[in-house]
């Protein structure tokens, strides 16, 4: 894979489109981090700040704009995540074999992972921590820490999906079994497809979990509950739509999705307000302990028909519009994942060096989104000049 979120780039040519989205899904990922220290319903639990509090520092100065800024972002980038990791999996199983994507998986997800949790994560809770009252140094803390996985979860998860990839690929690759091409091809189809799949496995456990569990096996996080099986939807069908041929699927350059653009934004907009409206009509509070209330089930649809819409949205636009290389972003597509790795730190520092400002919390936002960024980049393209770094960065 190349160039891929989290996933660093092998030597693949791809489109400029699938990189540039996937440099902004990185961009959101930054943005999502930051606004969450400021919205309205962010509260800090002294007593299990890395768990239990809404981020790792909650300001007290917020803006009831990013209430609504927060969930629209995170209902659906972290799928469209997943899907775009998946594109190129299948085509680099049959290029290297089962043995060697599993040592290059290894090496580009699985000691990134481990360096996160070891340092990266310690150094982003490090504020939090102290904003519980405690004066330990950094050393004490780190020894107590209590490994905590935080957003390098998405590695983990990305890794575990790679590993169940070549299982399928042991299982299929010689397989006669094929679904119909019109899955591939057809816009609306394959939007209907994985509407159904995301569905029959999102409502279920949204059910149980609610929009807010995240769960956890031991210290570390694999997501939210209630996305346990639409993660690995999208990354399948991820690995499914590049196994059948980018070229020659809905991705395809000038193919039909591209075309059909302008259709598809203005059905992710109903497909926003509908979320919105179901979203406030249930009278959910994020803090609170989910029981399911009347009109779960709406919400449940509401929820996926907007992580579905919009995917297929950003991927219309993005294979439409973005088809000319600019340097400073093919850049930013290079540290895409060096950015994702390290940039939480950044942001809670730069979150809790601000906290007692009187900065309206726009301002706030705006000047972590900044500085979180131009670290991140930087610190990426430094890490990236070391040749043994390079190969996993």
């Amino acid at each position: 894979m190349q160039n891929e979120i989290p996933v660093p780039k092998p030597s693949i040519v791809r489109s400029s489109a699938i990189d540039y989205l996937r440099a902004l899904m990185t961009i959101f990922v930054l943005f999502l981090h930051d606004t969450l220290a400021y919205t309205t319903w962010g509260k800090f639990d002294p007593a299990d700040y890395a768990e239990h509090s809404a981020a790792p520092i909650i300001d007290p100065n917020k803006w009831g704009g990013f209430d609504i800024v927060a969930p629209l972002l995170n209902l659906f980038f972290m799928a469209l995540m997943f899907f775009i990791s998946g594109l190129f999996v299948w085509k680099s199983l049959v290029k290297k074999g089962s043995i060697h994507f599993l040592k290059d998986r290894g090496l580009r997800l699985g000691i990134p992972f481990v360096i996160s949790l070891t340092v990266i994560m310690p150094l982003a809770y490090y504020p939090s921590f102290l904003m519980t009252g405690a004066t330990n140094d950094f050393f004490s803390y780190w020894m107590g820490w209590s490994w905590f996985s935080g957003p390098a979860w998405f590695i983990s998860m990305l890794l575990v999906f790679n590993l169940l990839a070549v299982v399928c690929f042991w299982v299929f690759s010689n397989s006669t079994i094929a679904l119909p091409a019109i899955v591939f091809t057809n816009p609306l189809v394959f939007f209907l497809t994985l509407l159904t799949l995301s569905l029959a496995g999102f409502i279920p456990l949204l059910y149980l979990f609610g929009p807010f569990h995240w769960i956890a096996f031991g210290p570390l996080l694999i997501g939210q509950g209630c996305r346990f099986i639409l993660y690995p939807v999208y990354f399948f069908a991820g690995v499914a739509v590049g196994a059948y041929g980018l070229d020659k699927s809905i991705l395809a350059q000038e193919g039909p999705l591209s075309r059909q653009w302008f259709f598809w934004l203005i059905a992710s907009i109903f497909s926003a307000l509908f979320f919105l409206i179901t979203f406030a009509s249930v009278h959910l509070d994020p803090t609170a302990k989910w029981a399911a209330p009347e009109g779960w089930v709406k919400l449940g649809f509401s929820m996926t028909l907007y992580c579905t819409t919009v995917s297929i949205t950003f991927i219309a636009l993005f294979l439409r519009f973005a088809n000319n290389r600019y340097s400073i972003i093919d850049n930013l597509c290079d540290n895409a994942y060096g950015i994702y790795l390290v940039h939480y730190p950044f942001i809670v520092w730069s979150q809790y060096s601000l906290i007692s400002s009187s900065m309206p919390a726009i301002s706030k936002a705006l000047i972590v989104f900044i500085v979180t960024l131009g670290l991140s980049w930087g610190t990426s393209a430094l890490l990236r000049s070391i040749p043994g770094v390079r190969k996993i960065l």
